[in-house]
C-alpha cells in the first residue's frame, strides 16, 4: 500500500486536498480491478478516523477545510471501489472509455436476447407468483454476473486495458444483471407483502 496522502508523514497535520489525485491515491492503495474490498473498507476507515471533520474543530479554517474535502473523497472512494461494476466504470473512465454512457447502444445481438429472455421469464414468474422459481432466477443471475466479474478481472488486470472495448461490453452486461438482480429483489419483495 501507498502512503495516503492526506497525512503529513512526519507531523500528522492534515494537508491540502488534492482533486488530482485517483480514488486509489487517495485511500493508499494500489490502482487495480482485482482489489480486496475487506482491505479498502479496512484502510478507508482508519483513515476516517484520522480525518474527520469533528476532530478539526477547533482547527483553523484550512485544515477544517482539509479535512471535510478529504473525508468526502474518501466517501466517494469507498462507494465506488467496493462495487465491481462502478471500480470497473471508474478505471475505464480513467482511460477516457465511456462504456455505459448516454451515447452508448447496446448493439450486442447477444445480450439484448439474453436481456429479453431474462426479462420474459421474470415476467412469467411473477404472474405465477412462483417465489421458488423467482430465487431460482436469482441464482442463475448471480452466477452470470460473477462469471462476468471473473472475466473484468482478466480484461483489466493488467491497466491501463488493453481490450477496452471488451471491456467495455462485459461492463454493460454487468451493469444489465445488476439491474436485473434488483428488480427481482423489488417484485419479490412485492409478491411477499401482497
Amino acid at each position: 500500500m501507498g502512503a495516503p496522502p492526506a497525512l503529513c508523514a512526519s507531523c500528522g497535520a492534515v494537508q491540502p486536498f488534492r482533486a488530482d489525485l485517483s480514488l486509489y491515491a487517495v485511500a493508499g492503495l494500489p490502482e487495480t480491478y482485482d482489489l480486496d474490498v475487506q482491505t479498502l473498507r479496512t484502510q478507508v476507515l482508519a483513515l476516517q478516523k484520522g480525518l474527520h471533520p469533528d476532530r478539526f474543530a477547533n482547527a483553523e479554517p484550512a485544515a477544517r477545510r482539509y479535512s471535510l474535502e478529504w473525508s468526502t473523497r474518501l466517501n466517494e472512494a469507498l462507494a465506488i471501489l467496493r462495487d465491481p461494476l462502478r471500480r470497473a466504470d471508474y478505471l475505464l473512465q480513467r482511460q477516457g472509455v465511456d462504456a455505459l454512457g448516454e451515447q452508448v447502444k447496446v448493439a450486442d445481438p447477444e445480450l439484448l436476447m439474453t436481456q429479453m429472455i431474462y426479462r420474459e421469464r421474470l415476467e412469467d414468474l411473477v404472474a405465477a407468483r412462483d417465489l421458488s422459481g423467482m430465487e431460482a432466477l436469482r441464482q442463475e443471475v448471480d452466477t452470470a454476473a460473477t462469471g462476468v466479474v471473473q472475466r473484468l478481472r482478466r480484461l483489466l488486470g493488467v491497466l491501463p486495458c488493453v481490450e477496452p472495448e471488451a471491456a467495455g461490453a462485459a461492463l454493460r452486461e454487468l451493469q444489465f444483471l445488476d439491474k436485473l438482480l434488483g428488480e427481482i429483489d423489488r417484485r419479490e419483495e412485492h409478491l411477499q407483502n401482497a
